[in-house]
Formats: structure tokens, C-alpha cells, sequence
């Protein structure tokens, strides 16, 4: 009996021996696999962002170049580095998991490439970048898979700061700015008169230019309040409320801080705070603010989660499948196929759209009614549209009145060279201020109601009412949006696009209405029928007509 059960024992732990053996060899054979599927994996990403690089080169240079000109984009050569580093953190979590290929991404890679070509058609750079910085957050969806995508959401995320935008908020900003600095100042008990973007107080002027607007500290705060929450609290309702926080409290500091600007210079009789040192003060200011919004998020600071909680040693039944290898190779070609397939679109349209040496001159309208012209001006003031293939500048007088008539043309338009640009204005910025932005309601000879865009500006000298339109290949709109959306169409359709701006001005004393009814008068009378003849062919191609209506 004791020889049978020393027999039976040995049997027994011959056989527990080999199903260990059995599992650690299973165990050890998926961890090769997944860290296969790593290798693989990152290689393929690393190759694939190389070919975007150099295929989408003009659209990563354009962005590298606004941080470098631009101070309040300069924080964008951080946003990589932080994101890499934030995905770093993440690397344990990350090794426990397994990159498994998603083919299902692969049609939207396809419509984000065709929105990038749409953008270049319409040269809307700014969707360019966009869909450029998004390939990134594809790419790793692709080729690694929704999990692995999903554990790195924040830092694939914060790759949106890296996108130099809102220039669009700086004139909303600018008249947010104005009206909360003159309310605290009539709270204060300090007489002011206010027009749009001009404060007046007794002993001074002040001026919300585009630099006090605020943008600067609205991004980094935003920048700063999002990496803030993320790294400081783990409920996403928690997160969300401190970045709504990053968003409103610059906003109003900004407005305090042109309050408190106005107020220290009036208070040391415009001795303090009406240089250089306003724009240190700005700064400081804003640094005592995000510490104290910091200090104040801190009271509902979340513990981290340790990720060595939550990390599950590899299983003998967790398979990871040989399929996968072929899968990021199919995912891979493909990526590959797209990518070229976007920037070959777009040197088939950019070849035959290319026009060169073309001469063009303009037949503006003729006088009628009370009003005579055109003669050249010899004003000083002219719209700051850069690129133009053509510029006019000619007035029409009625009396002592004038109206300035400016036309500017773009045949061939190019990265620098495009009507509709977020530096292009209807004043130089050197001499002229915006006061505000308006649309007004006019009629033209065919006896149409349209709408144009009304800019108040003024100089040292002069207030003038400047109102404005685009013209597309004869479809006219106020609206940039609109403007770029038919220079798409057009260049789709027609590959050549022939776009011009039309503006028409008048100065006043006090009533800005004087000039909008002379200008109302000149349109119903005059109108801006133009007619833009090419020399080369000796016809007249474009019939360059009013707006139509909105």
C-alpha cells in the first residue's frame, strides 16, 4: 500500500509539474506575441507619420511657423512633448494591453483626408492644420486599436493646442473687454465716454487694440486649465467644470485687468500704466490668476489612480491573435494609399488651375445721378489685402462729399495670396483702429435689398464708414464663410477662380449715419458693376456685379 501511494503521489506531481509548465509556456508565448505586436505596431506608426510629414510638409511648416511668429501660439512647440510625456505615464497600463488593428478606421482616415483637400481647394488653412494635428489620434486608433486609443484619450486630445486658432474670438473679445472695463468704470464713479473699442476719462484716452483682447490669456488658460484637471481629478464632470472655469474666469479677469489699467492710470494722472508697463501688468496679473484658480481646484483634488491597481498579470486563455500581424499590414498599405491619394488630388487641381503672366484691368462704373467719377484718390487709406494680382483705388464726388471706391483681384490665389485670410482687413492697423462691426441693409440700382459688412474705423484725424463684399466668380457675399465655401465650389468646378473684394467708404464728423446715407445714395445710383477685362485674351471674361442678397 505505501508503494502504491508514493507511486500514485509522484504520478500526481509529474502531472501538476507539467500543466505548470504547460501554462508558463502558453503565458510566455502571448507576452511575445503582444510585445511583437508593439514593435510592429509602433514601427508602423513611426513610418506612417514620417510619409504624412512629407507628403502634408506645407501644412506641418505652417504650423511651425505661426508658433514662431506668433506669441500667443508659441506654447505650441510644448503640446507635443507634454503629450508624449503624459502617454509615457500611461506605459504600464499601456504594456498590459494588446494592440489589435482597426480596419473600420480606415474610411474615416478617407473623409478626414478628403476635408483636408476641400480645405486646400477653399485655402482654409486652418482646417488644413486641424486635419493634419487629427491624423495623430487616427493613426493610433488604426493601428492600434480602440483600447489602446481609449487609455491615451487625453493626451491624443491635448494635440488640439498644438492648432494655432482663435483669431476669430479676438474682435468679440475686444467689445466684451470695452463694455465690462466702462461698466466698472461708471460703478467707480469715473466719468466715460464710451465708443465701441474708445474709452474716454478725464485726463486720457484708451483704446481695447487686438493685443489687450485677451486671446493670449483665454488659450493658455484653456492650455493650462485642461492639463490642470487632468492630472488632478478622475470624474470627468469634475474635469469638464474646472476647464468651463479656465474658460470664463480670463474672460472677466481680462476685463478687470483694462479696468484696473484705466483706473491706475487715471488715479496717477496718466503717469502709470500707459506704456510698456500696462502689458508687465497684464502678465502678472495673469499669473496671480491661474494661481489662484489653481489653489481653488485643489480643494476637490482627486487622488490619482495607481495603475499597478488595476494591471492583470497575462493569461495562459488570453490569446493573442497571429492575425493581427496581418491586419496592421493591410491597415498600413492602405493609410499609405490615402494619405498619397490626398496630396496627388491636389497637384492635379493646383496644375490645372495654374494661370501665370495673366494682365487684367478694371472698368468701374461710370457717374450718374450726383455723383462724378472715377478719378484717381490721393488718399492715404487703403485696405490691407496682401497678394492681390490687381488693386484700384479711385473716388467719386458729390459736392464737397467723397466716396473712396477700392477694388482688389485675385486671379491666382496661393498660401499668402488668398482673399479671404484672417490678417486681411479693410484698414491698415498702423494708422487706423477697428471701432466696430456692423451689417447694414442696401439697395442697388436693379432695386435688390442686399446686405455688406460695415467696419467704423477711425485715425488720428478722420472717422470713416468702410463697407465691404467679396465677389466670386460673379456670386457676390458679405459673409468669409460664404466667400471661401463658392471659391471651393468654383475651383472644383471651373479650376479657375477669379475673386475680387469691393469696398466703398466715406468719411463723417459726428453721425456715422451721414456717411451711410451718402454711401446708400452712391450705390443707388452709381451701383459697383465692374467688368474685369484680360488683356491676354482682349475680351471682357467677368462681369463683376453687386450683392446679391443674404
Amino acid at each position: 500500500m505505501s508503494g502504491t501511494n508514493s507511486l500514485t503521489q509522484e504520478a500526481s506531481k509529474n502531472a501538476n509539474d507539467g500543466g505548470v509548465s504547460i501554462e508558463t509556456s502558453a503565458v510566455e508565448t502571448n507576452t511575445h506575441r503582444a510585445n511583437d505586436q508593439w514593435r510592429h505596431a509602433l514601427i508602423s506608426f513611426g513610418l506612417l507619420w514620417l510619409v504624412a510629414l512629407v507628403l502634408y510638409w506645407e501644412t506641418a511648416a505652417s504650423i511651425v511657423a505661426i508658433w514662431i511668429r506668433s506669441e500667443t501660439y508659441a506654447h505650441g512647440f510644448l503640446i507635443v512633448p507634454i503629450s508624449i510625456y503624459l502617454v509615457w505615464q500611461r506605459r504600464k497600463q499601456l504594456r498590459q494591453m494588446v494592440p489589435v488593428p482597426n480596419l473600420m478606421v480606415l474610411p474615416v482616415l478617407a473623409v478626414f483626408l478628403l476635408l483636408w483637400l476641400a480645405a486646400w481647394v477653399a485655402e482654409v488653412q486652418l482646417i488644413q492644420q486641424l486635419v493634419f494635428v487629427s491624423l495623430i489620434p487616427i493613426l493610433v486608433v488604426l493601428l492600434f486599436g480602440n483600447a489602446v486609443a481609449r487609455a491615451m484619450m487625453f493626451p491624443l486630445g491635448y494635440l488640439i493646442f498644438a492648432v494655432p486658432f482663435g483669431e476669430f474670438l479676438v474682435a468679440p473679445l475686444q467689445d466684451q473687454t470695452a463694455w465690462f472695463a466702462v461698466q466698472a468704470l461708471i460703478l467707480s464713479g469715473i466719468p466715460v465716454y464710451w465708443e465701441g473699442l474708445y474709452l474716454t476719462i478725464p485726463g486720457g484716452h484708451f483704446v481695447v487694440a487686438e493685443g489687450c483682447s485677451g486671446i493670449r490669456y483665454l488659450i493658455a488658460s484653456i492650455a493650462l486649465s485642461s492639463i490642470y484637471a487632468y492630472m488632478t481629478y478622475r470624474s470627468y464632470w469634475k474635469r469638464t467644470g474646472f476647464i468651463l472655469l479656465g474658460i470664463i474666469v480670463p474672460i472677466v479677469a481680462n476685463g478687470i485687468r483694462a479696468y484696473g489699467i484705466v483706473m491706475i492710470a487715471y488715479l496717477s494722472d496718466m503717469r502709470i500704466a500707459t506704456g510698456v508697463d500696462h502689458i508687465l501688468y497684464g502678465w502678472v496679473f495673469f499669473g496671480i490668476v491661474m494661481l489662484l484658480l489653481f489653489w481653488f481646484g485643489s480643494f476637490w483634488r482627486e487622488e490619482p489612480m495607481d495603475d499597478s491597481s488595476v494591471l492583470k498579470k497575462p493569461q495562459a486563455d488570453t490569446v493573442v491573435p497571429s492575425s493581427n500581424h496581418y491586419r496592421l499590414i493591410i491597415a498600413s498599405a492602405f493609410a499609405v494609399i490615402f494619405l498619397a491619394s490626398g496630396t496627388y488630388a491636389s497637384s492635379l487641381l493646383s496644375a490645372s488651375s495654374a494661370i501665370t503672366g495673366q494682365e487684367v484691368r478694371f472698368e468701374l462704373p461710370k457717374s450718374s445721378g450726383v455723383w462724378t467719377g472715377p478719378v484717381a484718390s490721393d488718399d492715404t487709406w487703403q485696405p490691407s489685402y496682401t497678394g492681390a494680382d490687381k488693386t484700384v483705388y479711385r473716388q467719386y464726388q458729390h459736392q464737397a462729399e467723397t466716396v473712396y471706391f477700392y477694388v482688389a483681384y485675385y486671379g491666382n490665389q496661393d498660401n499668402g495670396k488668398e482673399l479671404v485670410g484672417s490678417l486681411n482687413r479693410v484698414y491698415d492697423q498702423e494708422q487706423w483702429r477697428r471701432v466696430q462691426d456692423n451689417s447694414v441693409a442696401v439697395t442697388m440700382p436693379s432695386g435688390k435689398r442686399v446686405s455688406v459688412a460695415e467696419t467704423d474705423i477711425r485715425s488720428a484725424d478722420k472717422r470713416r464708414i468702410v463697407w465691404h463684399w467679396y465677389n466670386i466668380n460673379g456670386a457676390v457675399t458679405a459673409n468669409r464663410v460664404m466667400a471661401k465655401m463658392l471659391e471651393s465650389w468654383e475651383r472644383l468646378r471651373n479650376h479657375k477662380v477669379d475673386a475680387m473684394l469691393v469696398v466703398v467708404a466715406r468719411d463723417y464728423t459726428i453721425d456715422p449715419q451721414e456717411a451711410r446715407d451718402d454711401l446708400t445714395d452712391f450705390l443707388e445710383n452709381v451701383g459697383a458693376d465692374i467688368v474685369v477685362v484680360n488683356e491676354n485674351a482682349g475680351t471682357a471674361e467677368i462681369n463683376m456685379v453687386a450683392p446679391d442678397q443674404q
